[in-house]
């Protein structure tokens, strides 16, 4: 099983990630994490942040089960996005984000903090799950997907059309038209 991490960012709380993630990798030493995108070398903070993801990995004694892509262009973003088990996104009170919609529209289901966008966007136990950003609740949200073979498919399937049916540009603009109406009956 693999997983899925994006953005190299403090904020972004990619440590989540990892310390649930080694509780997983205790049960079932064959999972694999990857974390990837946002990096700028030229970013200090990206550089000083990406030094301690890395050594926190050490740390967990987790290095041989963690892929970091500093750098990913579109389509190996899309590719990660659609061989991977799930997305695990650990950012708390992030607005919208397209990073979840972008996943579940790929048929790879979500992992989120239960906060923010994710709130908006995935549905807990249909299109991914929503928790606490606390690692034994991360590492059992992963843990059911390692158990159960069929669930990211299941989940996935239901996250593409949860993002067809709410978030693609018909249903943006059948929402628009659908306000406009009922503004001029109102006025």
């Amino acid at each position: 099983k693999q997983w899925y991490q994006r953005r190299v960012r403090g904020k972004k709380n990619i440590s989540l990630a990892l310390e649930s993630f080694s509780i997983l990798c205790k049960q079932y030493p064959s999972c694999h994490l990857v974390i990837a995108g946002g990096y700028d070398p030229r970013v200090s903070e990206n550089v000083q942040y990406h030094l301690e993801l890395e050594k926190l990995a050490g740390d967990l004694h987790i290095t041989d089960h963690v892929t970091f892509l500093r750098s990913v262009d579109s389509a190996t973003k899309l590719c990660l996005l659609k061989r991977s088990t799930a997305l695990i996104y650990t950012p708390s009170n992030e607005h919208f984000g397209i990073v979840p919609v972008e996943s579940m529209y790929c048929g790879t289901p979500v992992v989120a903090v239960n906060s923010g966008g994710p709130l908006e966007t995935v549905q807990d136990g249909c299109t991914g799950f929503l928790r606490e950003p606390v690692n034994s609740q991360f590492a059992e949200a992963m843990r059911r997907f390692v158990e159960d073979e069929g669930l990211t498919q299941r989940l996935g399937n239901n996250g593409r059309r949860r993002v067809e049916e709410c978030f693609s540009f018909q249903a943006f603009s059948d929402s628009l038209n659908s306000a406009v109406l009922e503004l001029c009956l109102i006025g």
